[in-house]
């Protein structure tokens, strides 16, 4: 298994795991709650590749359960999702190196594109840590400044789709397609596509229901 959810809220879980399975093989995810975290077998195969933090909103609970799963789960990355936006959680999570920091409470189509910006190596936090003053994206400038092509493009990104696959989609070269790809990344404050991706989602500037990037090089 190279995916592990760990979330005590039954029903919540259950509706995590479905969108994991969105973007992860369902076969290797693991779901459970934190009381059976100390009834695991230690013959578990770890590290697993994405660990699942769901956070109670006790403080001094939820960093004990990202400290107690992390020291056995050994993951490769950590994606936390919490309820109610705690300072000394966050504090715990930086230090920790968690990738990402998300609510409980984010649309399945947000959720599903933090898991994929985090698998792809970026890293996801509520607005106030991750960007400076002033640098929050305001979603109604943001979509006034795109073309019609930039958001038909943008669209094809978010499903994942190459650069070449787009191409060949709307009719145009690669190299055009890069070339309106990075001024969509300007435009967006995004390092790549799957930070692309995200954003998007977050900003509603994409159809409910498109699909966010599996892991594409964005030069591919």
């Amino acid at each position: 298994m190279t995916t592990v959810l760990i979330e005590d809220y039954a029903l919540l879980r259950v509706a995590i795991q479905h969108v994991l399975e969105r973007v992860r093989n369902a076969d290797d995810i693991l779901a459970i709650s934190p009381a059976h975290l100390l009834n695991m077998s230690s013959s578990i195969n770890r590290p697993v590749e994405l660990l699942v933090v769901g956070c109670s909103g006790l403080a001094e609970q939820d960093v004990g359960l990202l400290s107690q799963s992390m020291a056995f789960f050994m993951p490769r990355l950590v994606l936390v999702l919490y309820s109610v936006l705690d300072q000394g959680v966050m504090a715990a999570c930086a230090r920790a190196g968690v990738a990402g920091y998300l609510p409980k409470a984010s649309n399945p189509d947000a959720l599903a594109a933090a898991v994929s910006l985090v698998l792809a190596g970026g890293e996801c936090y509520p607005q106030p840590i991750a960007r400076p003053q002033g640098a929050a994206h305001a979603p109604t400038q943001e979509l006034r400044e795109l073309t019609q092509r930039q958001e038909e493009i943008l669209q094809l990104l978010v499903q994942g789709k190459t650069m070449r696959e787009i191409g060949e989609q709307v009719g145009i070269s690669v190299a055009t397609v890069k070339s309106h790809a990075r001024t969509l990344y300007w435009k967006l404050n995004a390092r790549n596509q799957a930070e692309a991706a995200y954003i998007a989602v977050q900003m509603g500037l994409v159809r409910s229901g498109a699909q966010p990037p599996a892991k594409h090089d964005s030069n591919s």
